[in-house]
């Protein structure tokens, strides 16, 4: 593994698919990025999407050992509490680890679970904002406003929180990290109605998903310059997102790839480290990573106009005053 005190890597990549996942994949345990431990968090407000399972659990875990005060946003109040015990366990009982229902799959609810989150703030705003939940289902199922289930989940739903949150609970200066996956060079578009025509359907509708979560993470950051938006790609991670693997292929994996504290380092780099450009990318293997021309993730008019078609999708379920473009004329 790298030292924490090495300086972070850039890469320049092309968008072709055997080349990304090559170097993505290759000896991904002995090669990832160790998150340095400073610059601490104390007393610094955080909220993570997912944050009591897998990777969002080990993105919380090293968080509050940096001092931070976390918000577990997620839909199942017994893995919440699961987490709570095992990090109070392991951290001490003083930690402030607290849960958010949130169900990002339905628009309706997301605005109440921000009024619940601003009685749990209590007059703080969010220093740390990490959008980690990411759903790979496995069979076609649409969501209560009728979208595929994972751009409703991964993409839009993020999208509505952060439109709720930007203007009166995120610090102007906030740090944002949207957690994406390279995965996302297998697809060349992020829609709310793709259709699953293979038994790989599942996989590809994850994959347009983490395409659209690299221009969300592209459009937040024009828009409101004052954060300090990153796209973190976690690596393929043990036990993987598209399900647990047993036998023969579960001993492997676990020796190869890296666990959920590992896979956590990309956000929790994003998150904590000072002098990351905007709208950086901060991969587990690749360092930071910067996108050839031809890339679609690098298309900023195709960030626009999923943007712009969220906006449509929420309609009715966003802020009453939406908030000022800070930016609009200045397209990167």
């Amino acid at each position: 593994m790298r030292s924490p005190a090495d300086p972070l890597c850039v890469s320049a990549v092309s968008g072709r698919v055997l080349p990304r996942m090559l170097g993505s994949m290759w000896r991904q345990r002995a090669r990832s990025l160790v998150c340095p431990e400073l610059p601490r968090l104390d007393g610094r407000r955080a909220l993570v999407t997912g944050g009591a399972d897998g990777v969002g659990l080990g993105t919380s875990r090293g968080l509050l050992r940096r001092g931070a005060r976390v918000v577990c946003a997620s839909r199942s109040a017994e893995k919440a509490e699961r987490g709570r015990a095992a990090l109070a366990s392991e951290l001490g009982a003083g930690v402030t680890f607290e849960h958010l229902p949130l169900d990002l799959s339905d628009l309706s609810r997301i605005p109440k679970a921000v009024e619940a989150l601003a009685a749990v703030l209590d007059g703080d705003r969010l220093d740390v904002l990490v959008c980690n939940a990411g759903l790979w289902p496995r069979s076609h199922r649409l969501s209560p406003q009728g979208h595929e289930l994972a751009f409703a989940t991964n993409v839009l739903g993020h999208h509505l929180l952060l439109r709720h949150l930007v203007d009166r609970h995120l610090a102007d200066d906030a740090r944002v990290v949207i957690v994406t996956g390279d995965i996302y060079v297998l697809a060349s578009d992020c829609t709310p109605d793709f259709s699953y025509g293979t038994p790989y359907g599942g996989m590809l509708a994850y994959c347009r998903s983490k395409l659209g979560n690299l221009w969300m993470t592209r459009e937040i950051q024009r828009r409101h310059p004052g954060l300090q938006v990153r796209a973190a790609h976690p690596g393929v991670v043990a036990p993987h997102l598209g399900g647990p693997r047993r036998g023969l292929a579960g001993r492997i994996s676990r020796r190869l790839l890296p666990d959920v504290d590992g896979g956590a380092q990309s956000s929790l780099y994003g998150a904590t480290q000072p002098g990351l450009p905007a709208a950086a990318y901060v991969h587990n293997t690749l360092g930071r990573v910067e996108l050839g021309a031809g890339d679609p993730a690098a298309d900023p008019r195709r960030a626009e106009a999923l943007f712009a078609l969220c906006e449509t999708l929420c309609a009715g379920h966003l802020p009453d005053e939406p908030g000022p473009h800070p930016g609009e004329e200045n397209r990167s």
